[in-house]
């Protein structure tokens, strides 16, 4: 019975790991999973010896895994959105400060656009620089000469 409820332990761990993006019930998914195999072999093992295995195993996972498994989750995570700022984009749909509407592409990411002043359309395939951000959008100014009043 008792391994019964370290494998429900296990299981009901890695759901709750399957739904949040932290690897924090993972270790402990896995010390629960360690603690009952260590129970299958060894079924008259007490409770308090039990509970030891799983939180010294879960512990030591946590310690020797988190920083290598964090580093890598990073690794494939987008930069950070301030981390444009000042570099050159190239204007994939004609920025129109007055309607509200624009894209650049950036490092090969789409971003909504607008112009830092207001009577400017600044066609497609024209190079930007990206001087703020304000919500979602970059805040550009041009670096061609290729623009129109509005």
């Amino acid at each position: 019975m008792v391994l019964v409820i370290w494998v429900l332990i296990a299981v009901v761990l890695t759901v709750i790991e399957a739904f949040t993006a932290g690897f924090l019930a993972l270790w402990f998914a896995i010390g629960a999973a360690i603690t009952a195999i260590v129970v299958a072999f060894f079924p008259e093992i007490a409770i308090t010896a039990q509970i030891g295995i799983f939180t010294v195993s879960s512990c030591i996972l946590f310690i020797i895994t988190r920083k290598r498994i964090q580093k890598s989750v990073d690794k494939n995570c987008s930069q950070p959105v301030y981390s444009i700022l000042g570099k050159t984009a190239i204007v994939t749909k004609e920025i129109d400060s007055i309607k509200g509407t624009g894209q650049i592409n950036i490092n090969g990411d789409i971003w909504s656009a607008k112009c830092k002043e207001s009577d400017i359309l600044i066609p497609i395939n024209t190079k930007v620089e990206v001087v703020e951000i304000e919500g979602v959008k970059a805040v550009v100014r041009l670096l061609d000469t290729q623009t129109e009043k509005i």
